[in-house]
């Protein structure tokens, strides 16, 4: 830890509220620890010397939106999903916003002749990034968020090490460019929470994150954009028996200005069944398919998937159902 700092408490009771703000009408529920005084770090800024390189990142966007037959080549390498994602181009009531999204399988992918020529565009640049980011932070963050939610009798904490040896990682570029379907939406990212671990999110100074007041649900607070931030996910909240959170946050665009910004997910190995780890605090009642062990964090994954591949524009509803991601994540998860 000598060299890594995750503050506690943590930041969202501290983050000031905006003069006037009011509640969203329809706003999500909070998730039942959100009401409690955990001082736990289901939000927290992450002190490092490590920077992202936005100049690099900027420059790989513009590269593949300028030269289709490199995106289709990159998207090419993962023809499930693809790589390089510009539903926003085309489609203006999807989340406004590019993005590259990355992992470890998926770059063993990336032939090496690919790799080469989107090297001077900045790809080895953010693979360099990303692995550093991983070598320094990923186990101490781990090892914080585990120690911060020590149940009843226990000194240890919880130890999510073993629930993460495959790394089940993805690594993701954000472009929050003007130059979309709808330049004047503020919509850059809608309300949701992520379905891992943690997620470490390295912004390039431009305002716009947000998080969702734990004690307000509907008002939301905005996140200091020069500040590299650590959030929670629901695969915390469940193994950790509800006493990290699940944050809620979002992404609000400001026209006319680009915003970037790199994020690295963090989850459990996809084999992982999600329910509350024996030292876990056990602050939440979970449903039934959590507690018999009947969800695994690939099925999960899958599960949440549908609606945020939605809410992104790559995907359509196949259960025709529009209710929030958040929603639909309570209803399985929640007693």
């Amino acid at each position: 830890m000598a060299d890594v700092a995750v503050p506690v408490p943590l930041a969202i009771p501290n983050l000031p509220t905006p003069a006037g703000a009011k509640a969203e009408v329809g706003a999500a529920p909070a998730t039942p620890s959100s009401a409690s005084s955990s001082s736990t770090p289901d939000v927290a800024f992450l002190d490092t010397p490590l920077r992202a390189p936005f100049d690099a990142i900027g420059q790989l966007f513009d590269h593949l939106r300028a030269n289709p037959a490199a995106a289709e080549a990159l998207n090419a390498t993962y023809p499930t999903r693809g790589v390089f994602k510009a539903a926003a181009v085309r489609n203006g009531t999807s989340d406004q916003k590019l993005t590259v999204d990355l992992s470890p399988n998926r770059l063993s992918g990336v032939p090496d002749a690919l790799r080469a020529t989107l090297a001077p565009h900045g790809f080895d640049r953010v693979l360099e990034f990303f692995g550093a980011l991983m070598t320094q932070h990923l186990d101490p963050v781990m090892g914080a968020l585990g120690a911060s939610a020590a149940g009843e009798g226990s000194n240890s904490g919880i130890d999510f090490a073993p629930l993460h040896r495959a790394r089940n990682v993805n690594f993701r570029l954000c472009d929050y460019t003007p130059d979309t379907a709808a330049p004047q939406s503020e919509n850059g990212c809608g309300a949701h929470r992520d379905y891992g671990t943690f997620s470490i999110i390295f912004q390039d100074g431009t305002a716009g994150l947000e998080v969702e007041s734990p004690a307000r649900p509907g008002v939301w607070l905005p996140v200091p954009a020069d500040r590299v931030v650590v959030l929670c996910g629901w695969s915390a909240f469940v193994l950790s028996g509800g006493e990290l959170r699940a944050v809620r946050h979002r992404v609000r665009r400001q026209p006319g200005v680009r915003r970037l910004s790199a994020v690295l997910f963090v989850a459990p190995d996809l084999d992982v069944v999600l329910r509350p780890l024996p030292t876990a605090k056990q602050t939440t009642r979970f449903s039934n398919a959590v507690t018999s062990g009947e969800i695994s964090v690939s099925w999960f994954k899958e599960f949440m998937g549908k609606r945020w591949r939605y809410r992104e524009g790559n995907a359509q509803l196949e259960d025709g159902e529009r209710i929030t991601q958040d929603v639909d994540i309570e209803r399985l998860l929640l007693a």
